[in-house]
């Protein structure tokens, strides 16, 4: 006769094995696989095993930091890339491709990788005398950023300009774009937050937030925050402000860099240097 501890056991591991999520579905998120435009040889960002298998067994808790790859090879559902010499596979929703033969003008934004660093990121063009190595400005890293960089080693990393290699990057030039940013509604509908478009299908999207956190939300909620800085010194504003969004008013524009200086309303005079995406007109 079994004992009520083995009862339990096969009972927890059988729902264990239903709760299991398809060939390129992610766990805990309702969210359809889908196929891939990225192709063998070419970069693309994603997550490496080690940080996806901690964000599988706690997808509520556990974010995920995007990385550049080489596929090695993509499949329907899933791709194959090499990182640190091993090949790992991992669902194509978290395949973010960076198809050969991008170019760029000044002004562009990108969506990139640090590349004397790590990790995805939006870079702004400031110079492209070869459209496909332009030189560029990460704006995802905070503008007073106290770590350094650049040529002397000692720009802010925030402020220091970088030439990227060939075919590292694709244009943002459209909403909902992947790469891009939006607004979207908390669950009670009172307030807002600013996440990172990595997927969309249909009437739904996969998105990243506050320390990587995934989540499928339906486009209605959300609003596409402008890439441009097109703002004026006195408009009021919704801004970032760490993890929600708040009414602020325009201090300092720069275009060129894809910067725009923001007082938030209440809080003070102290200005805060926001990335073209993370501040809009109105919500």
């Amino acid at each position: 006769m079994r004992t009520l501890l083995s009862v339990l056991t096969l009972c927890f591991a059988t729902t264990t094995a239903h709760a299991a999520p398809a060939e390129g579905e992610l766990p805990g998120i309702d969210f359809p696989a889908g196929d891939t435009t990225a192709r063998a040889g070419e970069w693309i960002l994603s997550v490496n095993k080690l940080m996806y298998d901690k964000f599988a067994a706690a997808p509520s808790r556990e974010g995920v930091i995007f990385y550049a790859y080489v596929v090695a090879e993509p499949g329907a559902k899933t791709t194959k890339f090499m990182s640190f010499g091993k090949e790992e596979t991992v669902p194509n929703l978290l395949v973010i491709p960076l198809p050969k033969g991008g170019k760029a003008k000044a002004g562009d934004i990108l969506l990139t990788w640090w590349q004397s660093g790590s990790g995805m990121t939006r870079a702004i063009v400031m110079s492209a005398k070869d459209p496909t190595k332009p030189v560029v400005r990460y704006i995802d890293i905070d503008y007073d950023n106290p770590a350094k960089g650049g040529k002397d080693r000692k720009t802010p990393i925030g402020q220091m300009e970088e030439q990227l290699r060939p075919d590292s990057f694709v244009k943002l030039d459209k909403p909902w774009q992947v790469g891009t940013t939006v607004a979207c509604k908390t669950a009670d509908g009172a307030s807002w937050s600013i996440e990172n478009v990595v997927r969309v299908a249909g009437d739904k999207a996969l998105l990243t937030g506050f320390m990587g956190l995934l989540t499928a939300r339906a486009k209605a909620d959300c609003t596409p925050m402008p890439q441009r800085a097109a703002f004026k010194k006195g408009q009021k504003v919704m801004a970032k402000w760490v993890t929600s969004v708040k009414p602020a008013t325009v201090t300092k524009v720069d275009a060129k860099i894809g910067r725009v200086w923001v007082t938030f309303d209440g809080m003070g005079k102290g200005e805060l240097a926001l990335a073209v995406g993370h501040v809009i007109d109105k919500l």
